[in-house]
């Protein structure tokens, strides 16, 4: 790793305990605490809300790395689409019912068979970051994810029901910070939910991969085109093949 590396590895990881202690604290409070007044329960109700808030944030930067110009090590393995997607439809189920947001994911049996190379738990940070900004741009309403693996390799459209997006706001979308323009006011605001930089690194990830993160055209809402990975088994060591099964 290189010194850079090591800088966010090391402050995301020390930040994220600290803040762990400190949650597991008002938790305690909040379930155990029968004599808490109502205006010291709504307060820790809203410490609680905020310290989830920052443990997203932090996972962000975690994954900051991604926007340096520096290669990361790949941890590669065969799996199954299905199987991937089913983690991130895992990972965003919480947010998904908090925003009052119906995911419809139209995958078929044959396409859910297909095998996927790549780094796990990296393309579903990348693909849930994608499917999360689609939640919070279009809260109460419906996000579809079309994934199929029919031609040269496993793709992922994602399309929300959100406002459209300026054409000078597309031209910029992946540089850091700028999706929150495209988040309606009242979803972030003082109460912000990503650092911002979650396209840029999911972005990253994919082109890792040999795939891609690109902008579908379209007259409402935004459409996000991920090519999961165009990576084939060759690049798969043989004790990864070995323990996949």
């Amino acid at each position: 790793m290189s010194v850079d590396e090591v800088f966010f590895d090391r402050v995301a990881h020390d930040l994220r305990g600290e803040l762990s202690t400190m949650l597991a604290g008002v938790h305690y409070l909040l379930r155990f605490g029968r004599d808490l007044s109502p205006p010291t329960r709504e307060m820790l109700e809203r410490v609680s809300g905020a310290g989830e808030r920052l443990t997203r944030m932090l996972a962000e930067l975690d994954d900051a790395v991604w926007l340096l110009d520096t290669q990361k090590q790949l941890v590669l393995a065969p799996l199954r689409f299905g199987d991937l997607l089913d983690e991130v439809m895992s990972r965003v189920e919480p947010t998904v019912k908090t925003r009052g947001v119906r995911l419809v994911l139209d995958l078929t049996d044959e396409d859910a068979a297909a095998e996927v190379i790549g780094d796990v738990d990296l393309l579903a940070t990348a693909l849930t970051s994608v499917v999360d900004l689609a939640t919070l741009r279009a809260p109460q309403r419906t996000v579809h994810v079309t994934a199929a693996a029919k031609g040269s390799a496993p793709i992922v459209r994602v399309s929300d029901e959100g406002d459209a997006v300026p054409k000078d706001v597309l031209a910029r979308l992946f540089e850091p910070f700028v999706e929150r323009e495209i988040v309606p006011r009242e979803t972030h605001g003082r109460r912000k939910l990503r650092l911002g930089i979650g396209l840029p690194i999911a972005r990253a990830i994919f082109e890792a991969h040999g795939g891609s993160l690109v902008v579908q055209p379209g007259d409402a809402g935004l459409t996000l085109e991920c090519t999961v990975s165009k990576l084939d088994a060759s690049a798969v060591p043989e004790t990864a093949r070995a323990a996949s099964g």
